[in-house]
């Protein structure tokens, strides 16, 4: 996989890489992943022949650069970022396809630019980018491994205090830069239906509670608004990613419509 890189307006770099040509379709990954999950999973071969098919790292994952200060992760500067991939790219106008993190972030530039022409979320919530449990979930990470962060910058740190999973952990991941995107993602705004600029397919997992709450939230402000929702029967949060067989069609179609 060739990687190329942008540079966005703050001076990080933006990993991508580029395939096929036609109509442009942007693929952004969800936290913690990185955009060789699309190339792993099809979505790139199937696209391809037809599409110019841009997949990002985001940035602090992947290839791309790794701030670790929350400032860094605003939504408007990992929007920027997509653009500046876009721009790389000679691409103006461009279809998103988003799954989890990568949609929240999807989301929010179809919000702001009609440079997003059509945007498909999956497993992505409406409403707040964090709902209760996950920002629990974000602050208990966070207060968890601030300490033993510290320590081990400053030579403190005793790992055989550490569990074995820990320590696996503590050499195998970037807590710092989680622990960054995660903060920063908590302070993102609120999305709600009638926001969008352009047409949006909403596919929610039927066992994916948290975004199936957004669905019971909003279900009625759909009516008459740009998004139309597609709930997938029997699948979690990542099946609907990992289920190309499952969503392919629908997805193309709306994208080509």
């Amino acid at each position: 996989m060739d990687t190329l890189f942008a540079n966005s307006p703050d001076n990080v770099r933006i990993a991508y890489d580029r395939r096929g040509t036609g109509p442009a379709i942007m693929l952004i990954h969800g936290g913690g992943s990185n955009r060789q999950c699309w190339h792993d999973v099809g979505y790139v071969s199937r696209l391809q022949k037809d599409f110019t098919v841009i997949t990002p790292d985001l940035r602090g994952h992947g290839e791309s650069d790794l701030p670790i200060d929350p400032t860094d992760y605003t939504i408007d500067k990992m929007g920027q970022d997509l653009l500046s991939v876009a721009d790389a790219c000679g691409v103006e106008g461009f279809v998103i396809w988003g799954f989890s993190y990568g949609g929240k972030i999807g989301r929010y530039l179809a919000t702001q630019t009609e440079r997003v022409s059509k945007l498909t979320l999956m497993s992505t919530p409406l409403g707040r980018s964090v709902p209760d449990e996950l920002r629990k979930e974000i602050e208990g990470f966070c207060d968890r491994w601030s300490p033993i962060l510290r320590a081990k910058n400053d030579g403190t740190l005793n790992l055989d205090s550490l569990s074995q999973d820990d320590q696996e952990f503590l050499h195998n991941f970037n807590i710092p830069v989680m622990m960054a995107w995660g903060r920063a993602m908590i302070e993102w705004p609120i999305i709600e239906p009638a926001d969008f600029l352009c047409p949006v397919l909403w596919l929610a997992g039927a066992e994916d509670q948290p975004v199936m709450d957004s669905v019971m939230k909003y279900k009625q402000s759909l009516m008459g608004s740009k998004v139309q929702l597609h709930v997938i029967e029997g699948s979690n949060h990542e099946q609907v990613f990992e289920g190309i067989d499952e969503v392919f069609a629908s997805i193309l179609a709306f994208t080509q419509s």
